[in-house]
């Protein structure tokens, strides 16, 4: 089976423009087809286990190509291109798995952040936001502490596309 480089190298070439969707999902079609989809057939043991973070993250892709809309091609390509760059920022399957949900939604954060630095949104506003987002609960947490100079740093490493630096701020009080 084909594992999580070899997944990155082909939406390397989506997110450059060289290959289609297309072709993507015709490479990932006999992967999708060998693995099985009956519950009581699946194993959950390598989902439970440490260790698997590679294989968790091929499959958080695999869903991602297969979940966008077929007219979403420009969006997937955007996407993935962020992902791959979180991958090569962090060089952890797990770091970047983990940072996933950040990383599909760095444009809205932002914006989010930008508003509520300009006193747009509130607060209160900007907490009950952030409650409502799918974001790790430490990624929630730092947000929520965080002062506006700690918001704007964090905005600024996502806009350079450095999430190894993200990933070291979120662990870090803010």
């Amino acid at each position: 089976m084909p594992g999580l480089y070899d997944l990155a190298a082909r939406l390397q070439a989506l997110a450059a423009g060289e290959i289609g969707r297309a072709e993507v999902e015709a490479w990932l079609a006999p992967v999708v087809a060998a693995d099985p989809l009956d519950v009581a057939e699946s194993d959950g043991a390598p989902w439970e286990d440490d260790g698997h973070e590679e294989e968790r993250l091929f499959w958080r892709l695999v869903y991602l190509v297969e979940s966008t809309p077929d007219d979403g091609e420009d969006a997937l390509r955007r996407d993935v291109a962020r992902v791959l760059a979180c991958l090569a920022s962090t060089a952890s399957a797990a770091d970047t798995h983990e940072l996933l949900p950040l990383v599909l939604d760095a444009e809205r954060l932002c914006t989010i952040v930008a508003r509520h630095r300009r006193g747009i949104i509130s607060r209160t506003g900007f907490l009950s936001v952030l409650a409502e987002l799918g974001y790790p609960p430490h990624a929630k947490l730092w947000l929520e502490h965080a002062g506006g100079p700690a918001l704007d740093a964090v905005c600024a490493a996502v806009a350079a596309d450095a999430w190894g630096s993200v990933a070291r701020m979120l662990e870090r009080r803010p």
